[in-house]
């Protein structure tokens, strides 16, 4: 069954702006006009295709990608005519390219138009250089999902976003292991690891994947499987510092249509050093997952909400969090829902536009006296600024003692870590950026006072941009960044915490 919106690709485009690229040093710092790369560009590219200065929407304002051009991809087939493109009389211009699908990376590690990857670039568009020049390939457009005959696999295109995955397997009778949020590009979030709610049934989103094609720093797009051992296991937790994988073979599970009991449980103030104690000593079955956050009202109220997910129905979710329950709630609105509506809830962190640097922080143990501090600290910061009612502090947990997960392979490092937190200040003015930068790295020094690890961890999905590469990377770094060296030793794929820094 095919479900195709668009069919298309956007290897033509990587090609022309490899060949872009200089190296990490370049000799001119002026920009090629939109006019002439618009006309070396648009002749190589199929029906379809287009180049603005329209920049796409983001999740985040907040250090988001600085772009002079947007190259909106069409077709596959465009990837042959670009093999001998080398366009000479730009190879020294000052052009760095990063692709966006949905949108939702936050970190503020993007540099678009500087060539020196190791000083990245932390300002918004209205303060791009003099000079600069980035390109977006937007590849929204590679949204195909083809779901094999014997309902076991699809093939789906790197523009496919979790809530089309979801939709398309529902149809199909089929699930697939996804992220938690709807707007997420599947690939993206499974790249860098994937929590998926399924994921104690199946494993993570990036143990999915049965093969990539990939277009590398050569220029090459190639095939990735687990024959080559090397860049199958580094594209599994670090694919940004190494290609952009444009399409992918991703496994699919035949069930019944079941249902998920889920949805938000409040509970007072006073209850949640118990609360946290009791989420922190629960022991989470393969069909369990649990959510909980803290947000604000516009009159400056904040709630304690708790999401628990168990694939099955109401009687069996609710004996299994019967602890959490147990506690006492202010309201509940869980209820079944069908496998497309299961990441509805979080909807609300969906809506684009604003800032929110954010900061995250995995954490092994959680401390009940350290969230009561962090939760009396969020109730301070929100009712201070009333223009920072929309932030939030979420923290996901995970049944990571499920096999599937603890048996994944690739380079995601924080297989044993079951809960990743992040905190998310949210406003609009430019001008509070301080206030807001300084209150999450409190928070999340406060996190991680008591993570119960050796060494700080960060889903690479949830960090800010500021952390040492090995909170991000872990113990498999060295490793990474010797294959940096042998697959990008320009370091053209540099715009996502990389690895030559």
């Amino acid at each position: 069954m095919l479900y195709r919106a668009f069919h298309a690709s956007w290897h033509i485009i990587i090609l022309c702006l490899l060949s872009l690229v200089p190296p990490l040093v370049a000799t001119s710092t002026n920009c090629p006009s939109y006019s002439a790369l618009g006309a070396l560009l648009i002749t190589q590219l199929s029906n379809g295709s287009s180049i603005t200065q329209l920049t796409p929407q983001r999740w985040s304002q907040y250090g988001a990608p600085n772009s002079h051009f947007v190259v909106n991809v069409a077709s596959e087939e465009d990837v042959a005519a670009s093999a001998s493109l080398n366009p000479q009389a730009f190879v020294q211009q000052n052009v760095t390219f990063v692709a966006q699908n949905g949108g939702n990376a936050w970190a503020d590690t993007f540099h678009l138009g500087r060539v020196d990857s190791k000083k990245p670039l932390r300002i918004d568009h209205a303060d791009m250089l003099p000079g600069a020049c980035g390109a977006i390939i937007n590849i929204e457009n590679l949204n195909w999902i083809s779901v094999r005959s014997n309902k076991t696999q699809a093939v789906i295109g790197g523009g496919v976003r979790v809530q089309a995955l979801g939709e398309a397997g529902s149809a199909s009778g089929v699930r697939f292991a996804t992220a938690t949020c709807n707007c997420l590009g599947f690939l993206g979030a499974a790249l860098g690891g994937g929590l998926s709610r399924a994921s104690g049934l199946y494993g993570m989103s990036v143990d999915q994947i049965v093969s990539m094609n990939v277009v590398l720093a050569s220029g090459e797009l190639t095939h990735v499987d687990a024959s080559n051992v090397d860049l199958w296991w580094a594209l599994r937790g670090a694919a940004p510092n190494f290609g952009i994988v444009t399409s992918a073979v991703i496994k699919a599970y035949e069930v019944p249509q079941s249902v998920a009991w889920e949805g938000a449980i409040t509970f007072s103030d006073d209850k949640l050093g118990p609360l946290i104690s009791a989420i922190n000593d629960l022991y989470l079955q393969p069909h369990m997952q649990i959510d909980f956050l803290f947000s604000a009202t516009a009159n400056g109220s904040t709630t304690i909400t708790v999401v628990p997910f168990f694939i099955g129905t109401a009687t069996e979710g609710r004996k299994a969090f019967q602890s959490i329950l147990d506690i006492g709630y202010l309201s509940d609105g869980t209820s079944e829902l069908p496998y497309d509506q299961w990441n509805s809830w979080a909807d609300a962190f969906c809506g684009d536009g604003g800032r929110k640097p954010s900061y995250g922080a995995s954490v092994a143990t959680l401390e009940s006296q350290t969230w009561v501090q962090l939760y009396q600290d969020f109730k301070s910061f929100t009712l201070q600024y009333p223009q920072a009612r929309n932030s939030s502090v979420l923290a996901e947990t995970y049944a990571i003692n499920s096999s599937v997960i603890q048996n994944g392979g690739g380079s995601y490092p924080f297989r044993h870590v079951k809960t990743h937190a992040v905190v998310i200040p949210w406003y609009s003015d430019r001008s509070f950026d301080g206030v807001a930068t300084a209150w999450g790295q409190k928070l999340r020094s406060l996190l991680r006072s008591t993570d119960g690890l050796v060494h700080n961890a960060n889903y690479v999905n949830f960090a800010h941009g500021d952390e040492s590469l090995h909170d991000i990377y872990g113990p498999n770094l060295g490793r990474l960044q010797s294959l940096k060296k042998k697959y990008d030793p320009e370091n053209r794929f540099n715009q996502w915490f990389s690895l030559a820094r």
